[in-house]
């Protein structure tokens, strides 16, 4: 009897516990095989069959990643290893509660949380239950209403207070709705309240132990070299080369490494050697996780155990080398899952890394290089419109947002995203948006942020700022929402405030008056608006498109694009006719519309070899102007935009370095002048609205002032057989001639905001006419220059491991100028020095009117030297050298 007792009990308490999860309702998330897919190693094709999955298998789905085009490829559990099968073979179900997402709760049935020794941070929101609910500036209905607001809007509790009947009321964070107060009251009777609960923060110091617990890599493991590849004694074209695999060579992986030129090495062995890889060149290699990265790169060394020594590379045997310094930044790390090295800045000598030992913290506190850090989503409805702001801090190069079907989504990516606690996640759902999942690794690398849009018909427009990126969700047939308008950066008016009709957003005229302290004069008998701006008067009636304009004794009338309009007493206009008006630039996103003043003129005058003369600056309005000293110059920075070209510009130069900044979402635009000259030594003077007049006194001419430089970009010209002469190619299609014009132009900017006078042979890297090198030849030894340099990449059929940098002259007179060349590539591209050499080379042996010499910066026939030839980094860095070498040549 007994047995048959537990027998009904186990089975009664399996049948409650399936029917309790089938009330939770919750599952993981999958992919279903509607037809024979291939399951692969990786995300991609180029990645080996591991499995061929048949039609109606189903998959539990752990993430996903982007292939080389974009396309996203799902991370599914293959028994108890993982694979990767095309997002778009399969159908793709989410899951209903994700790991990766808060947990929300009501207040009122939330269970108690177990103890903990580090209690999680919880935030509360209040979510708006019905359409038009009051936001007050006070605890009560005697408070001023600020705005109404629809269903779902989520705004965050910042503290809770009483009215004189002691109801409860909200005060909570209102910035989303832009508007000009930061905070207002809700009813607390009229709204739920959501809770947000967060695991505790991460730690903003790391030990070596709490680095090794971020990540563990698939160690050791087995893979090949696509490519002939250098063994290096290090992680960097900078070591020393041990040898050359061929393609094909079977390795084994047995550590990672990112250097500080942000590329990912592997400590490998192959044919009994042991040595460095660069992983691109390898058929598969982990990518190191980016919470690794956040936890590294860019922080600083606060402790440094005294056993601690610098050795030249990861895993190196030597311990005779100096003890570092805290403080030390840090540019790399290197791990094999059992310790970890970290490389440090600023090193003169060839040991720059370290072995953490216990006792070495590193510390910091935001994300380093270009990893960035996902740290909150809010959502936002109204009027048929969902607008959704991801806190991202850090560099959002690469991002992709990609629309995916059945079901409607948005992928949103970023190739360093980390998350370093779960992010708050609020204001879901709206009428937009079902649901918002965040995919992540347990080590906090974000894979991808999915957005289930709620219909197929769904709009969707993008904005980024420096530290969100915002996206704007329109239902079917909804209009364009209010947009926000700021004047010089600052609030104007907000969302609530204006309003978008006939393709234009308009704004109260009383709200631009104010912000410019000008007078409006009203006929209410023509039911039209006045206001005077210096000597001009504006008319503006509303209905009309027509702008009346009365300057002096002089009367005329322009066309606006779209009428003025009246509402609620208030004369509202297009921002373009603001813009017009009073002399901005008018620029915007989704969400917002930014008015900045515009810097019509930038002028020298009076300037000559013994006056130093002044600058003058005009604008329409008064500008926002700042004066520091960096080193030996005097900077000034103005606020504006420069829609003109600056006058005069290359007398302009030989005074000061120009710097122009456009706006780019919510970073002003700007004017920077860098003056020869120190603080003392520059005066400014206003002597009107918006005139700047900065007196040179004993500002000095540029470094290169009255020099004049011919800078031959090798190549690209036809040449004497009849073809077109597009130099060496590289293994991965880098045309030399390119590479060359690249680097000339970018050194010839460089050379002119010193002073010099730059001539190129040619600007075109396609034209059949650029002169070929008897006419170079002549083109320099008639101009009249100072100093000649041919530029070229090197190449050579001895073998793709060949490598460096070397450097050619014929004439004495020459030999001087090639050795600075050769010095200043060698030190800051680290590549291998082949020396210089006196040869007859045809251009450096027909220049005799100058100094010539000719460069080959790196190898084009070597695949990690073109590599670095193909990023536009590297061709500054390149550029930056050689006009360094030719301003030492110069002070010589």
């Amino acid at each position: 009897m007994s047995k048959k007792i537990i027998a009904v009990c186990i089975i009664l308490a399996l049948l409650l516990g399936t029917i309790v999860g089938a009330a939770r309702g919750d599952t993981t998330a999958s992919v279903t095989i509607p037809e024979e897919a291939n399951i692969r190693s990786g995300a991609g094709t180029t990645f080996s069959v591991v499995r061929v999955a048949h039609k109606g298998e189903k998959y539990e789905a752990v993430g996903s990643s982007k292939d080389t085009s974009g396309r996203t490829w799902y991370k599914i559990r293959v028994d108890t290893s993982f694979g990767f099968v095309a997002g778009w073979l399969v159908t793709y179900a989410p899951a209903t509660a994700s790991p990766a997402s808060p947990v929300v709760s009501e207040p009122e049935t939330a269970a108690a949380q177990p103890t903990t020794t580090t209690q999680p941070s919880s935030t509360r929101y209040a979510v708006i239950v019905e359409d038009g609910t009051s936001l007050r500036s006070g605890a009560g209905t005697a408070f001023v209403r600020l705005t109404t607001m629809k269903a779902q809007t989520s705004l965050r509790i910042l503290s809770e207070s009483k009215d004189t009947g002691g109801k409860i009321w909200y005060k909570v964070d209102c910035t989303s709705l832009k508007l000009k107060q930061t905070s207002g009251y809700v009813a607390s009777w009229v709204v739920k309240v959501q809770a947000v609960v967060a695991p505790p923060s991460a730690p903003t110091t790391f030990t070596a132990s709490a680095l090794l617990a971020l990540w563990q890599p698939r160690l050791p493991q087995s893979t090949k070299t696509v490519d002939a590849s250098n063994l290096r004694s290090g992680p960097s074209v900078t070591f020393d080369r041990l040898g050359v695999l061929p393609s094909g060579t079977s390795i084994v992986i047995t550590a990672y490494s990112m250097n500080e030129q942000k590329e990912t090495w592997c400590r490998v062995t192959a044919a009994e050697k042991t040595g460095w890889v660069y992983a691109a060149l390898l058929s598969y290699s982990e990518r190191i996780p980016g919470i690794l990265l956040a936890s590294t790169v860019g922080k600083s060394l606060t402790s440094v155990a005294p056993s601690t020594r610098l050795v030249a590379s990861p895993f190196a045997a030597t311990t005779d080398g100096s003890l570092p310094a805290a403080g030390k930044s840090l540019v790399g790390v290197a791990t094999d899952g059992r310790q970890v090295f970290l490389q440090l800045s600023s090193e003169l000598s060839s040991a720059s890394w370290i072995a953490m030992a216990e006792g070495t913290v590193v510390g910091g506190t935001g994300p380093g290089g270009d990893v960035c850090s996902l740290t909150g989503i809010e959502l936002v409805s109204s009027n048929g419109w969902t607008g959704i702001t991801m806190h991202i801090v850090g560099d959002k190069s690469g991002l992709s947002i990609v629309r995916g079907h059945v079901p409607e989504r948005l992928e949103i990516s970023l190739p360093w995203l980390v998350q370093s606690a779960q992010p708050n996640i609020a204001g879901v759902p709206t009428k937009q948006v079902s649901a918002v999942k965040v995919w992540a690794s347990s080590a906090g690398f974000v894979s991808n942020v999915v957005i289930y849009l709620a219909g197929v018909d769904i709009g969707v427009k993008q904005s980024t700022s420096v530290s969100t990126v915002q996206l704007a969700i329109s239902a079917p047939g909804s209009t364009e929402p209010s947009k926000a308008v700021f004047l010089r950066s600052e609030l104007l008016s907000s969302s609530e405030e204006t309003f978008f009709a006939e393709g234009a957003t308009f704004v109260p005229l009383a709200d631009v008056a104010n912000a410019y302290d000008v007078l409006l004069s009203w006929d209410a008998a023509n039911q039209q608006t006045s206001l005077t701006l210096g000597d001009r008067q504006y008319v503006l009636k509303e209905g009309l498109r027509t702008l009346k304009i009365a300057q002096g004794s002089n009367h005329w009338s322009e066309e606006m694009v779209v009428a003025p309009r009246i509402l609620s007493g208030l004369l509202y206009v297009p921002v373009a006719t603001v813009a017009h008006v009073f002399g901005l630039e008018a620029s915007g996103d989704a969400l917002r519309v930014y008015l900045d003043p515009i810097i019509s003129s930038i002028v020298l005058a009076g300037t000559s070899d013994t006056e130093s003369g002044s600058i003058t600056i005009t604008s329409t309005s008064d500008l926002r102007l700042t004066k520091t000293t960096e080193g030996d110059y005097c900077v000034f920075q103005l606020e504006g935009v420069a829609a003109s070209a600056i006058a005069d510009n290359r007398a302009l130069s030989t005074w000061a370095d120009v710097a122009v900044r456009q706006r780019i979402n919510d970073v002003p635009p700007s004017v920077e002048l860098r003056l020869h000259a120190t603080d003392s030594s520059a005066d400014v003077q206003s002597p009107g609205t918006g005139i700047y007049v900065i007196m040179l006194l004993d500002a000095t001419k540029g470094k290169l002032q009255g020099k004049k430089v011919v800078l031959d970009p090798g190549h690209g010209c036809m040449s004497s057989t009849g073809y077109f002469d597009a130099g060496a190619i590289g293994s991965s299609g880098t045309k030399e001639s390119s590479v060359n014009l690249s680097i000339a132009l970018k050194a010839k900017a460089l050379l002119e905001a010193d002073g010099a006078l730059v001539v190129v042979t040619r600007s075109d890297d396609s034209s059949k006419d650029n002169p070929d090198l008897t006419k170079r030849a002549q083109i320099a030894n008639s101009s009249g220059a100072d100093l000649f340099l041919s530029i070229h990449q090197n190449a050579t059929d001895a073998g793709p491991s060949m490598g460096g940098t070397e450097t050619h002259y014929w004439f004495d007179q020459s030999k001087v100028f090639a050795t600075l060349v050769q010095k200043h590539l060698v030190l800051a591209l680290g590549t291998t020095d082949r020396g210089t050499e006196k040869t007859s080379l045809y251009l450096v042996s027909h220049i005799d009117t100058m100094p010539a010499a000719l460069v080959e910066c790196a190898f084009i026939s070597n695949s990690e030297e073109e590599h670095l030839l193909r990023e536009d980094a590297f061709q500054q860095k390149v550029a930056q050298d050689i006009a360094d070498a030719i301003v030492e040549y110069f002070r010589k």
